[in-house]
C-alpha cells in the first residue's frame, strides 16, 4: 500500500486503465488511494501547480455531483512533470474533493467524499483541448 513511488510508470499505467475503464470510476479512486495517496515519496516528486482550468472544470463537476453550485475553499493541485500527471484536492461545503488527471488522454477522475447519496460520489471527466500550460505561452 502507498507504493506507487517505487515503480511510477506501472502504477501510472495501472491507474490510467482503470482511469479509462467504461464504467467504474471507483476502482480508480480506490487505487489512487491505496497506492498514491499516502506515499511521500510520490507527494515530493510533485510540485504545486495553480491550474486554473482544472480547478474551474472541478468545481463545476463537484458541483453536479453534490447537486448544487459549490466553490473550493483550500484547495491544492500537483503536477507530476515526468510523468505529466495532475492530481489534488480541495475542501467544498465540508465535503473532501480528490482528483487526478491525465492531459495526455484529456481524462479525469474526481470523487466527492462523503458523497451526497452514499459513502462516495465518482465521476469522470474531460477538458476540451487537454489543459493548457501557461508556463509554456
Amino acid at each position: 500500500m502507498n507504493t506507487a513511488s517505487q515503480n511510477l510508470p506501472h502504477h501510472l499505467g495501472i491507474l490510467r486503465e482503470k482511469t479509462l475503464h467504461s464504467t467504474d470510476y471507483e476502482l480508480a479512486v480506490t487505487y489512487f488511494l491505496e497506492e498514491f495517496a499516502g506515499d511521500l515519496k510520490f507527494l515530493e516528486q510533485s510540485e504545486l501547480d495553480e491550474a486554473p482550468h482544472l480547478l474551474a472544470v472541478l468545481a463545476h463537476v463537484a458541483s453536479k455531483a453534490m447537486g448544487r453550485r459549490v466553490a473550493f475553499g483550500l484547495s491544492r493541485v500537483f503536477f507530476l512533470r515526468e510523468h505529466r500527471f495532475y492530481h489534488g484536492n480541495a475542501a467544498a461545503d465540508g465535503h473532501a474533493v480528490i482528483f487526478f488527471y491525465f492531459p495526455e488522454k484529456d481524462t479525469g477522475v474526481v470523487a466527492v467524499i462523503p458523497g451526497v447519496q452514499g459513502a462516495m460520489e465518482v465521476g469522470r471527466f474531460r477538458l476540451s483541448g487537454g489543459l493548457p500550460d501557461p508556463r509554456q505561452n
